[in-house]
């Protein structure tokens, strides 16, 4: 589903990552992890086509296939949590209405809620709500464990395994283990290039 051959990316003048190669298949979890600066995340902006590759290529199988989950989400201040996720299932075309959404992830009460008054974990939540209806294949998830409680991240690993045993794929940059319990995830160990 997506192959990534001898990339280079850079960031501000500095070489992040040089000649990577890999592929990832349906039902696989690619673990992005290492020191902070080392390119996760602009491995994931390159991947979901937001940041061109100094050299190589980053091809996938489908066309349009990917979601992506920033760390520090889209949302905007001005709206309501329910107003927000219905602009995102409104470009999505997310099957369930947006009562059953925010169910689907523990937000069933905070439809009203300003997005100025959510909390970190709040916000991860929302996030994968729209994950799950982006009727994406690729996930691209940016630390998507940080700042939730032990039943948030059980939430999100409930979330991610539903959606590799139904063949799609996920990308995830975390400082946490990603441990899905019978679908081990592959680690990728990213460094400061010197």
């Amino acid at each position: 589903m997506l192959r990534i051959g001898d990339l280079s990316l850079s960031r501000g003048g500095q070489t992040l990552l040089s000649g990577l190669t890999v592929d990832v298949a349906p039902g696989e979890t690619l673990w992005l992890t290492g020191p902070n600066g080392s390119g996760k995340t602009t491995l994931l902006l390159a991947c979901a086509g937001l940041l061109p590759p100094d050299s190589g290529t980053i091809v996938w199988s489908k066309p349009d296939p990917v979601a992506y989950s920033a760390f520090q989400g889209p949302e905007r201040d001005g709206l309501t949590l329910g107003e927000d996720l219905a602009f995102w299932q409104s470009l999505s075309g997310d099957p369930l209405g947006l009562g059953d959404r925010l169910a689907s992830v523990g937000l069933h009460d905070r439809e009203a809620t300003p997005v100025t008054g959510l909390s970190a974990g709040q916000r991860r939540r929302l996030a994968l709500a729209r994950l799950l209806g982006s009727g994406k294949p690729a996930w691209l998830m940016d630390e998507p464990f940080a700042g939730l409680d032990t039943d948030g991240q059980a939430l999100v690993r409930s979330a991610l395994r539903d959606h590799l045993e139904r063949g799609g794929i996920a990308l995830i940059a975390s400082h946490q283990p990603v441990a899905l319990p019978g679908r081990p995830a592959r680690k990728l160990v990213l460094d400061i290039a010197a």
